[in-house]
């Protein structure tokens, strides 16, 4: 675990509310020069803390407005990390979570429509030598909170 200061936590905090905010309007909001927010910035990218800033794209914009959750069953005779590497091959396939349970992993993936959805399923992940068995299940809708700051952290500084 790395060791924040209190600087730190509240930089990150405005980055998590706006990834895209320039050093200098952190620095003015919090009331110190631009160079050590900065300072504070890539010392917290190099230690880890912050991984990236990204682009969010919306599937449905592109013409995706189907998400489906996969749960796929692999023959344990097979490379899992094979059948992996052919799956982030596909398009359609956004992320893969291997689980414990009935089934090896959870493949989310975005489709155009149902038709793209049977396709996909009977005509390529059906033909991966891995695959045994697959539940799928159309997402209605989804709510992600954000991961921030634990309270812990905020509150003990």
């Amino acid at each position: 675990m790395v060791n924040l200061d209190d600087l730190d936590l509240k930089i990150l905090s405005m980055l998590q509310k706006d990834g895209r905010a320039a050093h200098s309007e952190i620095a003015r909001q919090l009331g110190v020069g631009h160079t050590r927010v900065r300072d504070h910035v890539m010392r917290m990218e190099e230690m880890g803390v912050i991984k990236g800033y990204r682009v969010i794209v919306d599937p449905a914009v592109l013409g995706f407005s189907i998400q489906c959750m996969i749960h796929v069953e692999v023959d344990q005779q097979q490379d899992y990390d094979q059948f992996v590497l052919q799956l982030l091959e596909m398009e359609e396939v956004v992320e893969i979570t291997n689980i414990t349970g009935e089934y090896d992993c959870i493949v989310r993936c975005w489709f155009v429509d149902t038709d793209h959805l049977r396709k996909f399923l009977y005509e390529k992940l059906s033909a991966l030598p891995a695959h045994q068995s697959t539940i799928s299940n159309l997402v209605l809708n989804r709510v992600r909170r954000p991961i921030t700051l634990p309270r812990h952290l905020i509150q003990s500084k």
